[in-house]
């Protein structure tokens, strides 16, 4: 849950970061970034900013901020009906960008939320920088962290049916809830 100032300065700041970063978005586009505080009510550490700027029934295109030190809470993308999940690709704008799969335990730079290391349980850091591109398979956990600057990239896919998406931590929400609506 999110109060409705914390989530329109939390939007406004990403449009900034986005803006900062070099992309050109209208008014229009900066009002519908989605703020993902994942139910979660701790923004600052776990959550995500979103702009859907291409979302058909067979791909979809958007662009995410991370606060600085900010994470995504652990996920992966399931298939259903007959489609194989979502098949992801991560290329950073601006920033740094801590991919988290699984594999071999070499975190080193990201930081698990206090308390929440049983939610975040892939352990193999990617570095990502600006130009960086990685490309992640159906089904396959992962989660986010950002660097000091935080960071901006695109996430390019096949279809996205986010609320689907099932998260290793089971307090996760998926739409975000503002008390006054």
């Amino acid at each position: 849950m999110i109060a409705r100032d914390e989530y329109i300065k939390a939007r406004d700041r990403a449009a900034g970061m986005f803006r900062d970063a070099g992309l050109v978005i209208s008014d229009t586009e900066a009002k519908n970034i989605e703020v993902a505080d994942f139910g979660l009510s701790n923004l600052s550490e776990e959550g995500g900013l979103i702009l859907s700027l291409a979302n058909t029934e067979r791909i979809a295109m958007r662009v995410m901020a991370l606060f600085p030190g900010q994470s995504t809470p652990e996920h992966w993308h399931i298939g259903f009906d007959g489609y194989a999940g979502k098949e992801e690709t991560l290329r950073v704008i601006k920033g740094i960008l801590y991919l988290y799969l699984p594999g071999e335990d070499n975190l080193k730079y990201g930081r698990i939320p206090e308390g929440k290391e049983d939610m975040y349980t892939c352990r193999n850091e990617t570095v990502m920088k600006p130009s960086d591109v990685v490309t992640i398979p159906p089904g396959r956990k992962h989660w986010f962290h950002s660097g000091p600057e935080g960071a901006v990239f695109y996430t390019v896919s096949t279809l996205a049916v986010d609320a689907k998406d099932p998260f290793t931590d089971p307090n996760v929400v998926r739409k975000t809830v503002i008390p006054d609506e």
